[in-house]
């Protein structure tokens, strides 16, 4: 573990300084060379023995309350192929829905659809709920396959960048990982922007560490609030506040995609497809080829 004591240390306080003075594709660039520097290969090796795997919890909404059934898919496809690019395979996605999608993603052996039984919502209101009950589901199925590790609540239109499991699991295990630094996409416009706090805007920021016994038995309340699990329960806005001895990154690994169409603070009122840098006290670039690249999305 010495090389985490130096070259990551070293280097990550380098770039914690200079992040903020770089463009969005130098950010990309400077990511790279952190997972790089952090260890020698030989070291890489040791810690994929010991070090956790990372289950990504995806909650898919229900045909019912979408708009366009064909665009939920195919924002379904890019989350997934942007996972399963990673260069770290030790990780897996449960997806917990009402009706199972037709996309190649779902055959892959790393990706587990669970079927859920229960009304889906009546209205784009109570899709928050429904959300959550399906995190729940997921919790269940993790307690009873006796799965450890880190739990990452995933919105299914948010894209992972490809080394990000591989930096995850570099780092000291810690009790949450909240993601301070983020990038936000806004699809009509064409613009991309590095948003601060990113926690408060995205779900898809924190990642829990569970033993198997801190995930509920089932999906009753009485289960959920026994454990540590009923704090991926609360508003992820909240959790800094909620969560003690949690750690802080400040590198863009994920993306907040808004304005396809399918996004349910849009369509709950929350935001709106005019959202943009501006809005967000950012500095919009130009959506480009090399930032796909960067999340092995598709090939551009």
């Amino acid at each position: 573990m010495s090389c985490m004591k130096r070259p990551y240390f070293k280097l990550k306080l380098w770039i914690e300084g200079e992040l903020t003075k770089m463009n969005i594709k130098q950010q990309l660039n400077q990511v790279e060379k952190l997972v790089n520097g952090s260890c020698h290969e030989s070291t890489v090796k040791e810690i994929e023995k010991q070090k956790p795997e990372i289950a990504f919890a995806i909650s898919l909404k229900s045909k019912r309350v979408s708009r366009d059934w064909e665009k939920v898919q195919n924002n379904l496809s890019l989350t997934l192929k942007s996972i399963l690019n990673n260069t770290d395979p030790n990780f897996i996605i449960i997806i917990a829905g009402h009706e199972k999608p037709n996309i190649e993603e779902l055959n892959d052996k790393r990706v587990t659809w669970l079927s859920v039984t229960f009304p889906p919502p009546s209205n784009p209101r109570k899709a928050t709920v429904d959300k959550r009950r399906k995190r729940m589901v997921i919790g269940a199925f993790l307690r009873r396959n006796g799965f450890s590790g880190y739990f990452m609540p995933l919105d299914a239109d948010d894209w992972i960048h490809y080394r990000f499991v591989e930096y995850i699991r570099l780092l000291p295990i810690s009790n949450t990982i909240i993601l301070n630094k983020g990038f936000m996409v806004n699809v009509i416009k064409n613009e991309v922007w590095t948003q601060n706090q990113f926690y408060i805007y995205c779900g898809s920021s924190s990642l829990f560490y569970f033993s198997n016994r801190d995930f509920p038995k089932s999906t009753k309340k009485s289960h959920i609030n026994k454990t540590d699990f009923k704090w991926v329960m609360k508003n992820h806005v909240k959790v800094p506040q909620y969560v003690k001895n949690h750690t802080m990154i400040d590198y863009p690994f994920v993306t907040y995609v808004l304005a396809h169409g399918e996004n349910l603070s849009v369509i709950q009122g929350i935001r709106d497809n005019r959202t943009s840098a501006e809005h967000h006290n950012g500095v919009g670039e130009v959506l480009d080829d090399w930032f796909y690249r960067g999340f092995k999305i598709w090939d551009k």
